[in-house]
């Protein structure tokens, strides 16, 4: 054997012997004594833990110890293979089968080339938030948890390349997760790939612990890997519930989404509790939880956290000065659901019948925007006051919406709709939908609500609002006397509804 590979393989047992060994002191009220030699401490905490699933018949023995044999998580088969080979095997053969398991594992992930944590501390997976500069309405709810969460006894996690396991975020990832700085980037849907200091982050092993899923996780790998960890683990798992679109609303949504939303799905049925973001949210989650019946399981638990409608202070000196033609804003990426079509086919007709107002929409394209931007052009060509703005930072954002005469987001199905009620806390009336998640968002005020699937309605809607000063007034004085709530309000039930309420 060449050195290099010598020095290699060295390696490899070092860091087996580390993952055993975390493993062991984790799992085991009396571990054995450490060995000097790497092998031989990995023997003696591979044989311990061994012992201890024999005793146990635990899955969640099972599942810690494919876990730290391969550097990644097993699958649900994986785990009930051991638990039942535990019944029918030796100690000797039980410890074959865990190596042959867990090899094919390590071949997939090459989890192998890491050490561990073991921990059952509160894990909280910020994975998209950490790896990305990609700041949509999903991404913004987690960070702004993440960063009232980091001063308490939280790990934050992000996931190996592979899916395979979590792992400890790195400094540059820690500052993305939870202290957030717009760049403008974002807006655009840009995206940093995670750093190279990222392959060499220990692998983070909740063992016995309470994992929170602050985002929807990504549909590969990580969906089953999370159903395994929630079922099987002996974790308790607790996810914010943001809304069901992708299977509720299939007919809107890109081609495979509702595929990818169902491998979601099977770790949301294994989890304990879910916190919807609205009271729409939180039905969805219910709605499911209580199909799970048919498969003989209990589903998880769903509350309702209703999102804040915090806004950064207006500038000082700000005052509101109507703009001398009515301005119409619409924030959000341009994709089906958002329904841009009906909102823009409304202003069309309005301005044909003579009246004077500019329409603005704000957001990046989305999955399918061909006809919404052919739409847009259209109108521009002839000479309608129609602007599409990209690439618009948050500092500028906020402008936009405390200068606008009203918004309108009149979307086909939301799981909150973040821009009708961050429009309604900087004092800007909306026009928007009157079902669901924003119906309710509605109810205390400053809007006017429409059918969005009837265009006549948007259209007496948009009309209503452009050509009635008054109700503007109306509706802002309204709008100003909703009740506040701010983002450490919203952590702070979150982590009592997620957390607390998972112990």
């Amino acid at each position: 054997m060449t050195a290099p590979a010598a020095d290699r393989d060295a390696e490899v047992t070092r860091l087996l012997a580390q993952r055993l060994r975390a493993g062991a002191e984790a799992a085991l009220a009396d571990p054995p004594a450490r060995e000097a030699d790497a092998a031989r401490d990995a023997d003696a905490c591979l044989q311990a833990l061994v012992g201890l699933l024999v005793g146990s018949r635990a899955p969640e023995v099972a599942w810690l110890v494919l876990t730290l044999l391969a550097g990644a998580y097993p699958g649900a088969d994986d785990v009930r293979e051991i638990r039942r080979a535990a019944d029918l095997e030796d100690g000797d053969g039980l410890t074959l089968r865990l190596l042959e398991r867990a090899h094919a594992i390590a071949a997939a992930h090459r989890g192998h080339d890491r050490e561990a944590v073991v921990t059952s501390d509160v894990v909280v997976d910020v994975d998209m938030c950490a790896r990305f500069d990609f700041h949509n309405g999903i991404q913004r709810v987690a960070r702004e948890v993440a960063r009232r969460w980091a001063d308490r006894a939280v790990t934050f996690v992000a996931w190996t390349e592979s899916a395979g396991a979590t792992r400890a975020l790195t400094a540059r990832e820690t500052e993305r997760a939870t202290r957030w700085r717009d760049t403008g980037a974002a807006a655009l849907g840009l995206v940093e790939e995670e750093d190279g200091d990222a392959a060499r982050q220990p692998l983070v092993i909740p063992w016995r612990s309470r994992v929170v899923l602050l985002e929807v996780p990504l549909p590969d790998l990580r969906s089953s890997r999370l159903a395994t960890l929630a079922e099987l683990s002996g974790s308790a798992v607790s996810a914010i519930g943001y809304d069901a679109i992708p299977l509720i609303s299939a007919d809107i949504r890109p081609l495979g989404e509702p595929n990818g939303f169902v491998t979601y799905l099977t770790a949301v049925k294994h989890v304990r509790r879910v916190a919807g973001i609205s009271e729409s949210a939180a039905e969805e989650f219910r709605g499911f939880s209580g199909a799970l019946d048919a498969q003989g399981l209990a589903g998880p638990v769903v509350t309702e956290v209703v999102l804040p409608t915090t806004v950064p202070p207006a500038p000082e000196g700000w005052v509101r000065r109507e703009p001398a033609r009515p301005l119409v804003l619409s924030v959000g990426r341009l994709e089906p659901h958002k329904n841009h079509g009906a909102l823009l086919q409304a202003a069309e007709r309005l301005w044909s019948e003579g009246a004077d107002f500019e329409l603005c929409l704000v957001g990046g394209p989305g999955w399918d925007s061909s006809a919404v931007e052919a739409d847009m052009a259209r109108l521009q060509a002839a000479g309608r006051p129609l602007t599409w703005r990209r690439g618009v930072g948050d500092a500028e954002m906020w402008d936009l919406i405390r200068s606008a005469s009203c918004t309108a987001f009149v979307s086909l199905h939301e799981g909150y709709g973040l821009p009708v009620a961050e429009s309604l806390a900087c004092g800007t009336p909306v026009l928007t939908t009157r079902y669901g998640s924003q119906g309710q968002i509605a109810r205390d005020g400053g809007c006017v609500v429409v059918d969005p699937r009837d265009d006549d309605d948007v259209l007496d809607g948009l009309r209503r609002i452009v050509t009635e000063p008054g109700l503007r007034e109306e509706l802002r004085a309204e709008a100003s006397r909703r009740p506040a709530r701010d983002w450490d309000d919203y952590a702070a039930e979150l982590w009592v509804a997620l957390v607390e309420g998972t112990a």
